[in-house]
């Protein structure tokens, strides 16, 4: 309600940003090609809008879609009332990230200058 105010929020898409790939490969829901694991490993940036970036960012909205249809189908073939939705996964794999970030250490992420982060 507001400015500002999200009435149907479950319509929303995860943040696409730079951590949350990083924990949908911690868990196997997401992998990369070994060309991008190994232009990853060498810490360098990529550029803004490369065809990389885009995949990357575009995979991780399919990937967090799933998972949040999988959660809902879950919850609900147990009989468990929930709210789920993409904003509420995302929120959970960012903090996930940062709460095990030594863990993490060995999954690298995309790295790019930019305004839309």
């Amino acid at each position: 309600t507001g400015r500002g105010g999200f009435s149907k929020i479950e319509q929303l898409t995860m943040f696409a940003d730079y951590r949350v790939p990083q924990s949908l490969q911690h868990y196997g829901v997401m992998s990369y090609s070994k060309e991008l694991l190994d232009f990853l490993k060498e810490d360098k940036l990529l550029e803004p809008g490369h065809r990389w970036e885009q995949e990357i960012r575009g995979c991780s909205i399919e990937a967090v879609e799933r998972v949040t249809r999988r959660v809902r189908d879950v919850l609900e073939s147990k009989g468990v009332e929930a709210t789920v939705n993409s904003i509420l996964v995302d929120q959970f794999l960012w903090g996930y990230r940062r709460e095990h970030c030594e863990v993490m250490k060995s999954i690298p992420y995309h790295k790019v200058r930019s305004i839309y982060y």
